[in-house]
């Protein structure tokens, strides 16, 4: 597991990153591109982040119905 809380992460390359585990809480995301990183459920995100709007591929998600 990944412990980034708080972490800055304007502007950084995370395309194709694992992010499975991460906890994310109060990271800085602004600017970074997160197109086809990969999280799960246990990935912890800032408050009003949405990492599938981000490109982010949630791994091991229910289907939409």
């Amino acid at each position: 597991m990944a412990y980034l809380v708080s972490t800055t992460f304007q502007g950084a390359d995370l395309r194709g990153a694992d992010l499975t585990r991460a906890a994310l809480n109060r990271a800085d995301l602004r600017g970074a591109y997160l197109v086809g990183a990969k999280a799960d459920q246990t990935t912890s995100w800032p408050g009003n982040f949405d990492p599938k709007a981000a490109g982010v591929i949630v791994v091991g998600a229910a289907p939409n119905p």
